[in-house]
């Protein structure tokens, strides 16, 4: 299923937790010494400032501070990142793999990973988060599965608005909500009905070389290490091998090394034209208002919208249902 994590601003890290004050200490342990000199960074899931840190030696590093409650933090190291929560306790973080065990909530957030990680279909996960915010509205999981609930659910800003009004008031101030509420606002510009909104690659191809010429143009928004997007590949080049004469097909690698982008497509034996910018490009996921991917979008011969959000059998379906 589609995941992301962003990361929200230091004054609001203590959502309204009901969960007692006291002190952490987060232990990361390390399977060999490869990550000594490594720092270790605690970053606020809200806006990514930094918390606390600390140097890796001898195979660990011991992070520590006072909590209000408890928060959602990611922690980063040598380019990796794991999102658990910070609640007073001793909590263990085998970077490994992966696993974060040692206190309350973050068993709870254990299960519930393990419930999502057997999901693929958006509708289906937004459920399982808005159940998950219900139950965890004042402690540090709520705003977690609040911001995943939204990205699930693509709702328009009167919804997301209705939906702050019986939320905990300081939600209101999230960056990661403002941000959602903004995505919903370029969903409404471009949404199914609408012209395509063009964009330029920074190598100079634009979307307009694509779409609005004719013919019909499918348009995959997906990364290299996205798994769903690796796995809708395949469906889609069951497309390609099928109408590429008839129809255009393009990918927009968004958020990706252009490295990691040039093997998945060796790979995954993607043929199709593909627009890349790099790690940081985010203008044709802002422009539309994705939040996550893949995202997969239908654009008819005159530049107009008619599907998005395609993925699977409905893509399938919708595209031999165009007659081509």
């Amino acid at each position: 299923m589609k995941k992301w994590i962003s990361i929200m601003a230091l004054g609001l890290l203590l959502v309204a937790s009901c969960s007692k004050s006291g002190h952490y200490k987060v232990v990361v342990t390390f399977a060999s010494d490869s990550a000594d000199g490594d720092t270790v960074y605690l970053t606020s899931y809200d806006s990514g400032d930094t918390l606390v840190s600390g140097v890796v030696k001898d195979k660990f590093v011991v992070l520590e501070g006072e909590v209000d409650g408890s928060f959602m933090t990611r922690m980063l190291v040598a380019g990796k990142r794991k999102t658990f929560v910070v609640e007073p306790g001793e909590i263990s973080v085998m970077y490994d793999d992966g696993k974060v065990t040692g206190t309350p909530l973050n068993e709870k957030l254990n299960a519930l990973n393990e419930e999502l990680d057997d999901i693929e279909e958006d509708s289906v996960a937004a459920k399982v988060y808005y159940k998950a915010y219900e139950e965890n509205k004042d402690n540090g999981i709520g705003p977690w599965a609040f911001n995943y609930y939204l990205m699930c659910s693509q709702f328009q800003p009167a919804q997301i608005d209705s939906l702050l009004n019986v939320a905990p008031e300081n939600y209101r101030g999230l960056k990661r909500v403002h941000k959602a509420i903004k995505a919903a606002e370029r969903m409404e510009i471009t949404a199914e009905g609408k012209p395509f909104v063009d964009f330029s690659a920074p190598e100079g191809q634009k979307l307009s070389d694509f779409a609005g010429n004719g013919k019909y143009t499918l348009v995959d928004f997906w990364a290299s290490w996205c798994g769903p997007c690796r796995r809708e590949i395949p469906n889609i080049k069951e497309l390609y091998d099928k109408y590429s004469t008839k129809m255009n097909f393009v990918g927009v690698a968004v958020w990706d090394n252009p490295d990691d982008t040039h093997k998945a497509m060796q790979d995954l034996a993607i043929t199709w034209p593909v627009l890349e910018g790099g790690k940081n490009w985010a203008e044709p996921t802002d422009l539309y208002g994705i939040s996550g991917i893949p995202h997969i979008l239908l654009i008819d011969p005159k530049g107009v919208i008619v599907a998005r959000g395609l993925e699977g059998e409905a893509m399938k379906k919708t595209i031999e249902e165009l007659g081509l």
